[in-house]
């Protein structure tokens, strides 16, 4: 089976890899956040790179697998329309739930009630709704100082991070926005020439910023800093999979090659595990997903992992500063249980009905110049969630 043919059978073996990339992060946060330690390392890349930097990269390369092949199926307005409701209504809602119910409850801890909670200073939970969202790279993410004194995260860092996990989505939006701007033009070169040149020019920024840092970062800082080039790289890395996807064998030697070369990257440097590491994972993680699929099967289209990357950093937040679970595998444990139930609510309530409404559009088409495949609904596959 070629990596495309997978990607066409909808396998629900991807909501389970992107759930366990989801729980990666849980796991790994749960080190800094309960104050047990530095958080794991990363299987790949141990020496330089988290477990959860893995498991975000992974996420960047499933959602240019996925996204991408959306974006060049579909035209400008049903890309656009599906982005926004995969991403947009669980982002807005977790927004909210953040400031409104995490933050009161770290600040009636603090304070001994909800006094002088709600107002419109900069640093109160209203204007930390309106600065976040519109997805902004770089944002203040306390409110009210809440948790900087009452967690271990707080008192080692001297700041209050209601939920830390955000600002990933940031650039992943900026991803959906670079992928879209290409399909545009992939309708004159061609998919496949496209996307193989954008990624080698995302590439050799990725090396400029290595090799010079500084010139880079003035010619290009504004629109591209270094951590938006690697994710675009890891982003683009997973379309150039997907546009190629018919000489890919899931289980064949590119796989191999991409692992070992994952492998050495991560005994390398902290720039080629980030990069070429997170790149290979477009191609490493369809076949664990096809191992999966029985697994996935259960699920019934379920997808839990978005609303468990929205909502585990503040949930494990709570159970940090009431000191309830002692020792981190048991913090892991009750913080996974507990972001389950804000999963499901965010799944069921705000992005499977959000998700249902956009759909109701033309299927998606092939782009001229590239072989005919057979449309599929990539609604339920895409994303980071």
């Amino acid at each position: 089976m070629t990596l495309d043919e997978f990607i066409d059978s909808r396998s629900p073996g991807l909501d389970v890899v992107r759930l366990l990339l989801a729980m990666a992060v849980l796991v790994s946060h749960s080190w800094t956040l309960g104050g047990f330690g530095p958080e794991p390392g990363s299987p790949l890349a141990p020496r330089y790179l988290t477990l959860g930097g893995f498991a975000v990269a992974g996420f960047f390369a499933l959602s240019g697998l996925l996204v991408g092949r959306s974006a060049l199926r579909r035209t400008p307005a049903q890309y656009t329309r599906a982005r926004l409701a995969r991403i947009v209504p669980g982002y807005w809602v977790a927004l909210v739930v953040s400031a409104l119910l995490f933050a009161p409850i770290g600040f009636a801890h603090d304070h001994g009630s909800l006094s002088g909670f709600i107002n419109f200073d900069p640093a109160g939970p209203i204007s930390y709704v309106g600065r976040a969202a519109l997805f902004p790279i770089e944002f203040f993410h306390g409110v009210a100082d809440v948790f900087q004194t009452s967690t271990p995260y707080g008192r080692a860092t001297g700041t209050s991070f209601v939920n830390g996990s955000l600002w990933t989505l940031a650039y992943e939006m900026r991803c959906y926005l670079l992928i879209g701007l290409l399909a545009l033009a992939a309708r004159r070169f061609g998919g496949r020439l496209t996307i193989t040149v954008a990624w080698i020019v995302v590439g050799m920024i990725a090396v400029s910023y290595w090799a010079g840092p500084e010139q880079t970062r003035f010619v290009l800082g504004p629109v591209a800093d270094p951590t938006m080039v690697m994710f675009a790289f890891i982003f683009l890395a997973g379309t150039l999979a997907g546009v190629w996807g018919h000489r890919i064998r899931l289980f064949g030697i590119v796989p191999l090659l991409a692992l070992v070369l994952a492998l050495v990257a991560g005994r390398t440097s902290l720039t080629a595990s980030e990069h070429l590491g997170g790149a290979t994972l477009a191609v490493l993680l369809p076949p664990l997903a096809a191992i999966l699929t029985p697994i996935g099967a259960r699920l019934r289209g379920i997808d839990l992992s978005y609303g468990m990357y929205l909502y585990a950093w503040p949930v494990q937040q709570l159970i940090a500063m009431y000191d309830v679970a002692p020792g981190p595998w048991r913090f892991v444990g009750l913080s996974t249980v507990a972001t389950a139930g804000f999963a499901a609510a965010s799944w069921f309530i705000v992005e499977h009905p959000a998700m249902k409404r956009a759909r109701r559009e033309r299927r998606p088409r092939s782009l001229p110049g590239d072989e005919a495949r057979s449309p599929v609904d990539t609604g339920r596959l895409e994303g980071i969630g």
